[in-house]
């Protein structure tokens, strides 16, 4: 007979297990995760254990649901897998079900998932658990430039990571209209991680970039967004009072030239203020990702 629970602060290893156990045969797993990752994706993408779900069959793990959770905005369900010997029983359904009728109580009840576009079954599941399509995000990526001949490029300097989530266009971007791992929240919650750079004046920072330099040698987690030694950084923001394209490259090719690395703008949501102008500033759209909700009913 199976049972389902939700998991408490102590069930880390439990859902490292699970996932570990559920992902295995033609259902590999889409990435590494360990005991310390759980951690990380508590502090940095607040992942709560207590909205993640263990399906078991006896003593034996066979499905997992993880998910983050920020108040009192929405949920996002990060990954949900099943063991290949109980698939097609209902179990991830069942999972889903739970979550949707524990944040319809406890709040917030937005939900979100967002999936690769390319993701049809993934996408086929949520759809049939009653999520519907929310907006499109799109990656973009630039190539490396050298900074020599790059005008403004004298113009650039170092600033703490403190002092651009500070500023009043930081600030105002709405948590919702950023993808989880690059929304203001996420940002805050590396503090002093991502590297600032920015061009000033008298009359404040004129444009300014936030970005991740720091690297891992397993396979990247998901909102982790720690690259492996020569992947591209990922540009975590963008922003200033005069963000034209004669400000912007300068910060661009200081970025990628200290690093040796092209940089990587996730999952760019139609709204965000540059997002109509990065192919001006050399970044090329690449991947797609569906980002869907739902809002939670009660039982």
């Amino acid at each position: 007979m199976t049972a389902y629970r939700f998991c408490r602060s102590d069930d880390v290893p439990l859902i490292v297990d699970a996932y570990e156990r559920c992902n295995v045969g033609s259902g590999a797993r889409p990435w590494k995760l360990t005991v310390d990752h759980m951690k990380r994706l508590g502090r940095e993408m607040n992942l709560w254990t207590s909205s993640c779900m263990v399906a078991f069959e006896g003593p034996d793990p066979i499905g997992v649901l993880i998910a983050a959770k920020r108040e009192p905005l929405a949920s996002l369900v990060l990954h949900v897998a099943v063991h290949p010997d109980h698939r097609r029983q209902g179990h991830a359904r069942h999972m889903m079900t739970s979550l949707s009728q524990k944040m319809a109580i406890l709040e917030p009840t937005l939900m979100l998932v967002e999936l690769p576009e390319d993701d049809a079954l993934g996408r086929r599941f949520f759809e049939a658990c009653g999520f519907t399509e929310r907006d499109v995000l799109t990656d973009y990526s630039r190539a490396g430039e050298a900074p020599s001949g790059v005008p403004g490029v004298d113009l650039v300097a170092g600033v703490a990571a403190s002092e651009l989530v500070s500023q009043t266009d930081f600030k105002a971007v709405p948590e919702l209209d950023r993808c989880w791992q690059r929304a203001p929240q996420s940002v805050r919650n590396l503090r002093d991680r991502p590297h600032g750079l920015a061009i000033a004046t008298d009359r404040g920072f004129e444009a300014w970039l936030l970005h991740r330099s720091d690297s891992d040698a397993e396979a990247p987690l998901p909102f982790l967004a720690d690259p492996p030694a020569g992947t591209p950084l990922e540009a975590l923001a963008l922003g200033g009072k005069m963000p034209d394209p004669a400000l912007v490259r300068p910060l661009l090719a200081v970025a990628s030239d200290r690093s040796g690395r092209p940089l990587h703008l996730p999952r760019v949501h139609p709204s965000e203020a540059l997002a109509g102008r990065l192919e001006d500033y050399g970044f090329r759209p690449g991947a797609r990702t569906i980002r869907y909700e739902s809002e939670a009913a009660p039982g």
